[in-house]
């Protein structure tokens, strides 16, 4: 188990996608590049690389030299773009039961679940993709000091 926040495979992809790409900044690299370098399906990269480009995340081009990177600078890019663009949604409500049951509006764990979630896309909205690769950089231990 992962814990209790469950985020889509396609927002993970996503995520991992734009980071990657954000390492080489002025190259486009190759959907099966990433696929293989992150261990997700070719096919299914290749679909939420439609839905960052649709979203204005990242360019496309194709051919033998394309392939994707990011269409502005990892420093103007925020994580809630990132996870918008993978089909999720900033507005969340209450409870998690279903809204014929209970809408959350009164229920003590749907006002926790809410203000949690608040402070998460909060979060999301304020983390830059360029602080994330910077922290992943400076969390990567060299090959060669193995």
């Amino acid at each position: 188990m992962i814990g209790l926040m469950n985020i889509s495979e396609a927002m993970s992809i996503a995520l991992h996608t734009c980071a990657r790409l954000a390492l080489e900044p002025d190259t486009f690299v190759s959907v099966r590049t990433v696929s293989k370098e992150m261990g997700f399906s070719p096919h299914h990269v290749a679909k939420v690389a439609q839905q960052l480009s649709r979203a204005g995340l990242i360019e496309t081009e194709r051919g033998p030299s394309g392939g994707a990177k990011l269409a502005r600078p990892a420093e103007e890019t925020v994580l809630l773009d990132i996870y918008i663009a993978a089909g999720g949604t900033a507005e969340f409500s209450g409870c998690l039961l279903k809204h014929d049951v209970c809408r959350g509006k009164r229920c003590a764990f749907g006002k926790l679940i809410a203000r949690e979630n608040q402070r998460l896309v909060t979060l999301l909205r304020h983390t830059t993709l360029a602080s994330v690769v910077k922290s992943l950089k400076r969390n990567t231990t060299p090959t060669s000091a193995k």
